[in-house]
C-alpha cells in the first residue's frame, strides 16, 4: 500500500467502486461522505490526519472492517459507537 501525499478528495470514478478492501490516504479533509459507500472495506487508514475531529457515523457501514489505524491523529476525540463491534 502507498500513500497518495496529494490527493485531498477522491475522485467521481470511485464511486461505483464494490470491492475496495484497502483504504489508506491519510490526507483527505474531510473524510468523504461517499466512503460509507465501501462496505468491503477491510483496512482503513487514517494515521496522522491532523485534521480529523470525529469518526462519529463514518465507520457504521464498514461491516468487513478487521484493521483500523488512527494513530497519530492529536484532533480525534469521538468515534462511532459501532467500533466495539470490531474483531
Amino acid at each position: 500500500t502507498s500513500r497518495y501525499s496529494s490527493l485531498t478528495s477522491l475522485p467521481n470514478e470511485l464511486d461505483n467502486l464494490q470491492s475496495l478492501t484497502t483504504f489508506d490516504m491519510s490526507c483527505l479533509t474531510p473524510l468523504p461522505n461517499k466512503l460509507g459507500n465501501f462496505i468491503c472495506l477491510t483496512t482503513f487508514d487514517i494515521t496522522s490526519c491532523l485534521s480529523f475531529i470525529s469518526l462519529q457515523n463514518k465507520l457504521n457501514n464498514f461491516t468487513s472492517l478487521t484493521t483500523l489505524g488512527i494513530g497519530e491523529c492529536s484532533k480525534l476525540t469521538s468515534f462511532s459507537n459501532k467500533l466495539g463491534n470490531l474483531p
